[in-house]
């Protein structure tokens, strides 16, 4: 699918250079690095051009920005991205002590994790999600994180390490399509899903909703799943307002209907989570990390 070879999915760097930043990270404060991206910033704006256009675009499209003040937002979007990137190996490095991160909507996530019934985790490429792992750490249910599996091994180690001391782990998508099995017995068992649900990655299996008074594409298997297993499904956002505070927003991802077909009320709920994606967005535009002509037209 041509979306799929348009997102590439891996962490730039190398393994020399994402080494070297997992050694740093450990005994030097993370906000240290910051002013090195006045000095990357530019140079992946200018050869990035892809990334670039895309983002200059959505600014422009979705906000009405003129050309200047879009230029502005995107250099800002490249920046906290950047910035988001080194809180992320920062909290692999065993930093997380490092940020503090402020909840809304705890009290939903603290009932599911009271229940019984295991439940889907929604992620998208808004805000730095991965710090969310580490702000609800708990003991009840073991959390399981589904993840491309095309990063350089190093930078895989670390991120597995970080994440098993926080009750988490990872499952990599794997070609046979065996992790779906996996899938079916976490929640099963009552444990903890979390799904990318922004970027199809590829699969046939799509829903078409209106996302920024345009019609754009994102993927049906997380919420089938949820209506096929019958588990609940929240919407998970962290967003960056500091150099060293961030926002957790907890949305249920829920629709009050009667609607007894599946594929229609995985339809409604793919929607209602496009919806809360806008919302977020709207309120932190310059937090959307993605690359690539999403809408295509």
């Amino acid at each position: 699918m041509q979306q799929s070879r348009q997102w590439k999915g891996k962490t730039g760097g190398g393994k020399f250079g994402q080494k070297s930043l997992f050694f740093m990270l450990r005994t030097i404060n993370v906000s240290f690095f910051y002013p090195v991206l006045f000095v990357v910033v530019p140079f992946y704006m200018l050869f990035g051009r892809e990334g670039y256009i895309a983002t200059i675009r959505y600014f422009k499209n979705c906000y009405g920005f003129s050309t200047w003040k879009s230029f502005w937002h995107t250099y800002k979007n490249h920046f906290i991205f950047g910035q988001v990137v080194l809180d992320k190996f920062a909290v692999w490095s065993g930093r997380e002590d490092q940020f503090e991160v402020e909840v809304s909507g705890n009290e939903y996530i603290q009932d599911l994790f009271n229940k019984n019934t295991g439940f889907i985790i929604a992620s998208s490429h808004i805000g730095n999600f991965e710090l969310g792992g580490f702000a609800f750490k708990q003991d009840k249910k073991k959390l399981y994180g589904l993840v491309y599996s095309g990063e350089t091994q190093e930078l895989q180690k670390n991120r597995i390490e970080a994440t098993q001391k926080s009750n988490m782990n990872l499952i990599s998508v794997k070609e046979d399509m065996s992790h779906l099995f996996l899938i079916k017995e976490i929640l099963e068992r009552g444990d903890i899903l979390t799904i990318p649900c922004d970027r199809i990655y590829g699969s046939p299996k799509k829903i078409k909703c209106e996302f920024f008074n345009r019609d754009a594409y994102f993927p049906f298997g997380p919420f089938r799943l949820a209506v096929q297993m019958d588990v609940p499904i929240v919407a998970l956002f962290v967003m960056k307002n500091s150099w060293k505070k961030y926002h957790a927003y907890v949305c249920p991802v829920n629709i009050n209907t009667e609607e007894q077909n599946p594929v229609k009320k995985a339809n409604t709920l793919a929607c209602y989570f496009v919806n809360k994606c806008e919302e977020i967005l709207r309120k932190y535009p310059q937090q959307w990390f993605n690359y690539y002509n999403f809408w295509k037209n």
